[in-house]
């Protein structure tokens, strides 16, 4: 969004990167916030992460409630360090910066980059295997491979478009993913029907209920936390907090929670699709449907993975020039385009054992993720009444130094605490975690409770709200111009 004066399109072309948002620039309400991360949820694969939970050895009610409470906990989260955007003008890692240190904030923007890239190869990926499952059922013996070719590239290719015009054609373009989602999810929930159950299968106690909140806390809102300032970073000052929270929290966590809740149905009332889910779920979602519906699922599968990728690319675009590449965010986009087509490719065509290994990167990047957002969101609170020094954001030499020392050291020790405290079933990074359990807790229920997230972000944030305290900020406001003023915070 340029500036007010020059009246803008919604369509226009945004040549903002992490630049600062001045206060002309911006405009919009709460509510055009509720399309982009309601975007992130229509997505087909949401449905398989019912069975996820239920696999824990939970009933399909409380695998349903523990899917609800992690969506809202994970988005609630997410809403509060978007607080950071709308009140300090900044994207997500730029606004890092104050709480780790101009330099020490590249260890949390780098990490964020490749769980960004890590999401949208995942994206890209499996819209290519659902077109080969489609083309599988309707015609088996023809070659799946040119149509897999199509489907990748045009995953990334319109992601790409996307994320290169920015972050107004994204907020309009998420609501029609969403509207068109939802229409094709009507049909498909209604052919799917006859399938679910209400009947009462599981057990579990309090450890396993945990560990369904947390699983999907790291699936849904810890997924896309560090990208949450950039969508509101152009949303004028004064706009309503309370409503800011709400309707970032209502979209991401309404469209999930119906979408999980179904999936619990389905687990329960067909195990063997619950099963096939947990290593195939583009499969076993579309086992069962009627050959008329293929193609519709196939499209169904392709707006959820485009919007989801959509989000990301924009985002990765902004956390490489935090890291300090210097050319214009469109440039960074295409980068990224350019590693997600070689890293889909290599999985989708040359890397067997696609899930587990990814199951193992979900995990750790949500311990990481987990104790960043703890620190960010102590921080945002410390500043709100002190603000973001807008020189300090953009110098080594200003007033948020560096490195700030109580950040990197308490993101630090809260990793390794939180890495000890998960487990893996992958062969190759599972040896190197869980390191904290002992050989009955890890073989227990609380061995896959995903202990380690929770205790990351709690840990990070007690240690940073004790270490930290933040201090006025020293230099005047330079001009007149507001643009150059201090940012008060309020969280």
């Amino acid at each position: 969004m340029v500036a007010a004066s020059a009246k803008p399109s919604d369509w226009s072309f945004e040549r903002k990167g992490t630049e600062w948002v001045a206060d002309e620039e911006r405009r919009g309400k709460p509510r055009t916030l509720f399309w982009p991360w309601a975007g992130t949820s229509c997505n087909v694969l949401l449905v398989s992460f019912g069975p996820y939970v239920t696999a824990l050895g939970l009933d399909w009610h409380l695998a349903a409630l523990a899917a609800a409470i992690g969506a809202v906990l994970s988005f609630l989260l997410l809403a509060l360090v978007s607080l950071a955007g709308q009140q300090g003008g900044a994207a997500t890692m730029v606004a890092g910066r104050a709480a780790f240190g101009f330099h020490g904030n590249k260890v949390p923007t780098a990490i964020s980059y490749l769980a960004l890239v890590g999401w949208e190869t995942f994206s890209a990926v499996l819209a290519t295997l659902a077109a080969r499952t489609v083309m599988r059922r309707l015609a088996p013996a023809a070659d799946t491979r040119p149509l897999m070719v199509f489907t990748l590239l045009t995953v990334i290719v319109v992601s790409t478009v996307l994320g290169i015009y920015g972050c107004h054609v994204i907020l309009r373009i998420q609501k029609w993913f969403a509207l068109t989602f939802t229409a094709l999810t009507v049909v498909y929930i209604a052919l799917t029907l006859p399938r679910i159950s209400f009947a009462t299968h599981g057990h579990g106690g309090l450890g396993t209920f945990a560990g369904g909140v947390l699983l999907i806390a790291s699936l849904l809102g810890l997924s896309w936390v560090n990208c949450a300032a950039d969508y509101t970073r152009y949303l004028p000052r004064e706009t309503s907090k309370r409503a800011l929270v709400g309707w970032v929290t209502f979209g991401g966590t309404a469209p999930a929670v119906v979408l999980m809740g179904f999936g619990t149905l389905l687990a329960a009332g067909d195990p063997d699709v619950a099963a096939l889910a947990e290593t195939d779920p583009i499969s076993a979602l579309s086992a069962h449907l009627p050959t008329w519906f293929l193609v519709p699922y196939l499209i169904l599968a392709l707006v959820g993975f485009v919007s989801g990728s959509t989000i990301g690319l924009y985002s990765s675009g902004l956390a490489l020039q935090t890291l300090g590449v210097r050319m214009p965010r469109h440039y960074t986009v295409l980068i990224d385009a350019v590693l997600i087509a070689c890293a889909g490719g290599y999985v989708v065509f040359a890397a067997p054992g696609f899930f587990a290994p990814f199951q193992a990167f979900l995990t750790t990047t949500a311990v990481v993720m987990a104790a960043w957002s703890g620190i960010f969101v102590v921080d945002l609170w410390q500043r709100r009444r002190v603000g973001y020094d807008r020189t300090a954001l953009f110098s080594p030499v200003g007033g948020y130094g560096g490195v700030n020392h109580a950040g990197i050291g308490c993101l630090c020790v809260a990793v390794i605490v939180g890495f000890g405290l998960i487990t893996s079933p992958d062969p190759h990074i599972g040896p190197l975690l869980g390191y904290l359990f002992t050989p009955a807790a890890r073989a227990s229920g609380l061995g896959s409770s995903n202990l380690g997230i929770f205790v990351a972000l709690v840990l990070a944030a007690l240690g940073y709200a004790a270490l930290h305290r933040v201090r006025p900020v020293a230099e005047p406001p330079l001009g007149e111009s507001r643009e150059t003023e201090p940012v008060r915070v309020s969280a």
